[in-house]
């Protein structure tokens, strides 16, 4: 009887085992049926959360998304531009967002499309992004002016309300002295009627911000507006005493190029110098060298190259300059002074664009300027030829001379 029984427990084991075994490897492929089916199912998603706000001045902008199809990308927005508009998986793609110029917000979209599948992304780009105020003046200050005045105008770009103002009467705007939109002020200038220069300044202020352009207006008896009278250029020497080299390169040239370019050391044939004499204005002036005796360091021409001017125009190239005495060394001859378009007419100052002028020291010669106890202006009028915006003006040695030159000037003529 026992022994009965103990069998029939060990079949009964048996059987229920091979069903658990069952049961499980049923288990097991349905797994791998789910397994199979979630890996093969189309798939995508974007990752990269709808943009809301995006600053006005715009910029890139990454869309990422997970796909494990081939996939095309456009959007419905011409301020939008996408580096990718097809691939196959998941990616990342740069999308390019312009300024918006349109004067108000505006939203586009990105779609993605996978075999059925399609997903957007909404971009809403602010026309005005106040966030960070910005305001900037792009006209160069300080802005000079003949004695005659008249309509100017300085540019600015600014993304919050701006307000302009001028501590002058004889400066007053024209158009509207505050607003939101970025773009021109507009002023009108009296004419100076005085015998000194003035000076005013225009205010912009803008959520804390403030810039100034500074106007300054010449007298009647100053003439023209000095076109060299910038801080770009040098129209008085006082300005570059501290620079290791110059004049620039590329700006200057003469006989001796060894002599170019260089500062401060006595034996160049060209430098800014100090002292004696005294310059005209400010604290230098330029040396020259000129001279036959010194022929390691002096020059037989210097030149000097202007840039964008007017084809048609008339223009007027001065400066002011002193020599030596005649008991500190002896001069004869002059320097010849004209303007050539042409480089190989340097040397010899061939083809002048007008009558060369001359200057030195001399005891006695008809049509030169002479002088060694005073400065005295030497000017130069010329006409630009049809198609030409740039010049040399060139000094030319005829004889022995060491000039000091100062307070350099171009002048647009009527």
């Amino acid at each position: 009887m026992k022994e009965h029984t103990l069998c029939h427990l060990s079949k009964s084991f048996k059987i229920a085992g091979t069903y658990i075994w069952l049961l499980l490897l049923a288990i097991s492929l349905l797994q791998s049926c789910d397994d199979d089916e979630v890996k093969n199912k189309p798939a995508l998603y974007i990752i990269t959360e709808p943009i809301d706000g995006l600053s006005t001045y715009g910029g890139a902008i990454q869309v990422e998304f997970l796909c494990n199809l081939d996939w095309k990308a456009s959007t419905d927005a011409s301020w939008i531009t996408l580096d990718e508009t097809s691939g196959s998986q998941s990616a990342t793609i740069d999308a390019r967002i312009a300024k918006n110029e349109e004067g108000a917000d505006r939203t586009g979209t990105i779609t993605l499309v996978a075999g059925e599948l399609k997903k957007t992304l909404s971009i809403t780009q602010k026309y005005r992004d106040t966030s960070t105020p910005q305001l900037e003046i792009t006209t160069k200050s300080p802005l000079k002016l003949g004695f005659e005045g008249g309509n100017q105008s300085i540019s600015f770009v600014c993304n919050v309300r701006w307000e302009a103002s001028v501590d002058v009467d004889w400066i007053s705007f024209s158009n509207a002295t505050s607003g939101l939109e970025d773009g021109t002020l507009d002023f009108v200038v009296d004419t100076n009627e005085g015998d000194e220069i003035r000076e005013g300044i225009i205010t912009i202020a803008a959520q804390g911000l403030i810039k100034t352009v500074e106007i300054v207006q010449q007298t009647e008896a100053m003439g023209g507006v000095n076109l060299l009278d910038t801080p770009e250029e040098d129209y008085s020497f006082e300005r570059i005493t501290t620079n290791k080299f110059w004049p620039a390169l590329g700006e200057w040239g003469g006989s001796n190029t060894e002599g170019i370019g260089k500062f401060g050391a006595n034996n160049t044939a060209i430098r800014v110098s100090a002292g004696s004499p005294t310059p005209r204005t400010g604290a230098s002036y330029l040396f020259l060298r000129m001279r036959d005796n010194e022929q390691a360091n002096s020059l037989n021409w210097l030149w000097r190259k202007l840039s964008g001017l007017i084809p048609g125009k008339s223009y007027t190239f001065s400066f002011w300059y002193k020599t030596p005495p005649e008991k500190d060394m002896v001069q004869t001859g002059n320097i010849r002074l004209g303007a050539v378009v042409d480089a190989a007419d340097i040397s010899n100052l061939s083809n002048p664009l007008a009558p060369e002028v001359t200057f030195g020291y001399v005891a006695a010669s008809d049509g030169v300027l002479s002088s060694s106890d005073e400065h005295k202006k030497v000017s130069y009028t010329f006409t630009m030829p049809a198609g030409k915006t740039e010049v040399y003006i060139v000094w030319r040695r005829n004889g022995h001379q060491q000039p000091f030159l100062d307070d350099m000037s171009l002048v647009l003529n009527p």
